[in-house]
């Protein structure tokens, strides 16, 4: 009932009362204000451009509008003359299918001009991968005697120890630390599931470091409960964690481009390659399908000559001979 009430408010003739319903279910649904944002600006344009081709009813949009769509998104644009990327490419369809998926749902539009798209495939892992030693001298770069470098050493622990995503990182309440069980609460991850995840080792230590010495000198109002603070007293927001993974990546002299997700892969890939089931993994990354976990899965080729040298009954027998 409410969705036929809803539907009957849409005008297919105004594109902007469509991109208003869809961003009000995606707030209704839960849906991070990002991508809410993000939505609305993508949209907008892609709206734009309907528009530009002389569409003024979206019922009237058909499989060849969106494939010129598509096509336009690969066209060289801006001062470098390089389309989008692929994942960019991949991110914008993936909203115009959400948008007419919404529509078709609705009732507002009988034919879904979407429902032959395939989204462009994009390589999902990271161009860069710190291997172990590059991930120790990372962590360990904050300066251990400051305030902000206390913090920092915290944040880069708990994004590497822990394989959290920077959004994640970012809502952490005091309320979600619990050294004692060396737990880690994570509330509303991916797809808005809660998760414990443990935390141990030297990421509970850098923690409880911070937690001691470091955050009662940043925070400036007694009822905060953000769990990472700025230096005003306020939550630490994701970009200024990418700024300081990137800014202590360079004072490591890693010269490759290091993120939040950087460290989150590097972990998964760490463990794995260190012998961790990949079904606990999963559960650590908050992934409700294994196969998202396998991306991770990938392995070096001198990792690959080890495991046959060490597995392979006839390299074990030649072991044995000699």
């Amino acid at each position: 009932m409410a969705g036929r009430k809803r539907a009957a408010r849409i005008d297919p003739r105004s594109f902007e009362s469509a991109l208003r319903a869809l961003t009000d279910e995606l707030r209704v649904r839960w849906y991070s204000k990002a991508l809410q944002k993000q939505a609305h600006n993508v949209l907008l344009r892609f709206l734009d451009h309907l528009r530009e081709k002389g569409i003024r009813d979206l019922r009237a949009v058909r499989e060849e509008h969106i494939i010129a769509y598509a096509r336009s998104l690969q066209e060289p644009r801006g001062e470098r003359g390089q389309p989008y990327s692929v994942a960019t490419q991949r991110s914008y369809l993936a909203l115009v299918q959400r948008l007419f998926r919404f529509l078709f749902r609705e009732g507002v539009i009988l034919q879904d001009p979407t429902l032959d798209l395939v989204l462009p495939s994009w390589k999902k892992l990271p161009r860069a991968l710190l291997n172990q030693a590059q991930s120790r001298r990372l962590v360990s770069s904050p300066d251990p005697f400051t305030v902000r470098g206390k913090r920092d050493r915290a944040v880069l622990e708990l994004l590497y120890g822990t394989a959290i995503r920077v959004g994640e990182c970012e809502r952490l309440d005091l309320r979600d630390i619990d050294l004692l069980r060396c737990q880690l609460f994570i509330r509303l991850g991916r797809g808005h599931k809660d998760r414990v995840v443990p935390l141990v080792g030297r990421a509970a230590a850098a923690l409880d470091v911070y937690l001691k010495d470091s955050r009662p000198e940043l925070v400036h109002d007694p009822r905060e409960q953000a769990l990472f603070l700025t230096t005003r007293g306020t939550r630490l927001p994701a970009k200024r964690i990418q700024d300081l993974v990137r800014s202590h990546a360079r004072a490591a002299g890693i010269t490759v481009r290091v993120t939040p997700y950087t460290l989150r892969h590097g972990c998964a890939t760490h463990l794995l390659q260190n012998g961790a089931d990949v079904r606990h993994v999963q559960k650590l990354l908050g992934h409700a399908h294994l196969k998202t976990t396998a991306i991770y899965t990938h392995v070096a080729p001198e990792d690959l000559r080890r495991a046959v040298e060490k597995a392979h009954p006839r390299e074990r027998s030649r072991r044995r001979r000699r």
